[in-house]
C-alpha cells in the first residue's frame, strides 16, 4: 500500500510540474510575470465562481429562494501556439487590451523550441498581432491578426502568411 501512495504522489507532482512548464518559453521577464499574474487572477476567479455556485445551491435548497448567484463570464482562455518546424520560433504578441492602468497585455520574446507547443493564458475577445519568425531578427517577421474568441490553437511555421502570386 505504501508503494502505491508513493507512485501516486510522484505522478501527481509530475503532472503539476509539467502542466506549468510553458512559462520557461518566456524570455522577457515582464511577459513572464504578466503570465503568472493572469494565472493567479484566473485561479481566483475559478474558486470564487465555485464558491458562488455552492452558496447559491445551499440557499436555494434551504430557503427555496433563488439568489441568482451565477458565475460571471470567462475572462481568460488558453491559447496553444504550436511549432511544427525543426527551428526555434521567436514570437511576440501585441494587443490593445490593457492588463492594468499603464500596461498592455502584450507578450514579448516567446521562444518555442522545435516540435514543441506553448500554452499561453490570454484575455477573451482580445485582438492580437502575432509576430513570428525562425530567426531572432525582426526584419523577416511574419504577422497574423488573431482574435482570441475565434481561435484555440495555431500552428506557426515560416511561410504561413505568404501568398503565391
Amino acid at each position: 500500500m505504501c508503494r502505491k501512495t508513493k507512485i501516486t504522489t510522484f505522478i501527481a507532482i509530475a503532472i503539476l510540474f509539467f502542466s506549468c512548464s510553458s512559462q520557461k518559453y518566456f524570455h522577457d521577464t515582464v511577459s513572464r510575470d504578466r503570465q503568472m499574474e493572469l494565472k493567479k487572477h484566473r485561479s481566483g476567479n475559478v474558486f470564487a465562481d465555485i464558491g458562488l455556485t455552492i452558496a447559491s445551491m445551499f440557499v436555494m435548497t434551504a430557503a427555496n429562494v433563488n439568489l441568482g448567484l451565477y458565475p460571471e463570464g470567462q475572462d481568460f482562455k488558453k491559447l496553444k501556439l504550436i511549432n511544427p518546424t525543426s527551428d526555434t520560433l521567436f514570437v511576440n504578441m501585441l494587443t490593445d487590451v490593457f492588463w492594468d492602468k499603464e500596461n498592455y497585455c502584450d507578450f514579448m520574446d516567446i521562444r518555442i523550441p522545435p516540435n514543441e507547443k506553448c500554452k499561453i493564458l490570454v484575455p477573451v475577445d482580445a485582438n492580437y498581432n502575432l509576430y513570428f519568425s525562425n530567426t531572432f531578427k525582426s526584419e523577416d517577421d511574419e504577422m497574423l491578426e488573431i482574435n482570441t474568441n475565434e481561435i484555440k490553437k495555431i500552428s506557426l511555421y515560416p511561410g504561413l502568411t505568404k501568398t503565391d502570386k
